[in-house]
């Protein structure tokens, strides 16, 4: 229990500063949606976006601003678990980019069953109402939230940890992971929506200038974000597998 708690303390601890850490350390990571990111702030820039409330109007309902959102969405995702994954293969010892890493059958199981499956109430929302699918989504993510660690296990390449482990003993790390999330996404993404209340009517330069800063901004929220899984897991496989690896990221980075 006491070095279940002094884990839990450094990866929280640990949280900002090995994310920040990101940018000089897997820079290419962060660029998978810094890029994206700030192409579209080029588009939005160009149509007119943080001008009258006319012109915010019409280029938010741009198709092309719709196109390269959807592309800096992937690039989320991406960067994401790119992020995640080069934490754990960096304790490896292997390029985080090297996909025949990948436990695919367990990843792909994960994503499943916490990505998806939570999702399907919503399809009844018609016959059950918004409100009552809502809950029902809740209460079956809580119920999956073991296979978010299946799925990171995948990701991780990690074929060892058994499967009934991340059952029966994953739950305080899972909560631990989903707290970690909560401390890194929020944040930076309260940021991300007020460089873009603050550049709305500004001088050119100050939108330029707050629209660098916020696709850097977004790329350090996509490495805070992965980096936030990597650091739930990794306490998890300690306690669970003999094998030290995991834990040499919350005692040297």
């Amino acid at each position: 229990m006491k070095a279940g708690l002094k884990r839990a303390g450094q990866a929280l601890l640990k949280l900002y500063p090995v994310s920040i850490s990101l940018l000089w350390k897997a820079p290419l990571v962060l660029a998978l949606v810094v890029l994206p990111e700030f192409i579209q702030h080029v588009v939005e820039i160009q149509l007119g976006m943080f001008g009258t409330k006319a012109q915010r109007i019409a280029a938010g309902e741009s198709p092309t601003r719709m196109a390269f959102g959807y592309i800096k969405i992937a690039g989320l995702v991406l960067t994401i678990l790119a992020a995640a994954r080069f934490w754990a293969a960096r304790d490896r010892g292997v390029p985080w980019y090297r996909l025949s890493d990948i436990a695919w059958g367990r990843f792909a199981l994960g994503f499943l069953l916490f990505g998806l499956v939570p999702a399907a109430p919503a399809l009844f929302q018609a016959q059950i109402g918004k409100t009552n699918a809502d809950v029902a989504g809740i209460i079956v993510t809580i119920m999956l939230l073991p296979a978010l660690f299946l799925m990171l296990a995948g990701l991780f390449g990690d074929r060892t940890t058994p499967v009934r482990a991340m059952w029966q003993r994953s739950w305080p790390w899972a909560i631990l992971t989903a707290l970690l999330v909560v401390l890194a996404f929020m944040p930076a993404q309260w940021l991300h929506g007020m460089n873009h209340r603050w550049a709305f009517g500004a001088e050119p330069v100050l939108v330029w200038t707050l629209m660098i800063f916020d696709s850097v901004l977004v790329g350090l929220l996509a490495g805070l974000t992965g980096t936030a899984f990597y650091l739930g897991y990794a306490p998890f496989r300690t306690s669970v597998s003999p094998n030290p690896n995991p834990e040499r990221l919350t005692r040297r980075a």
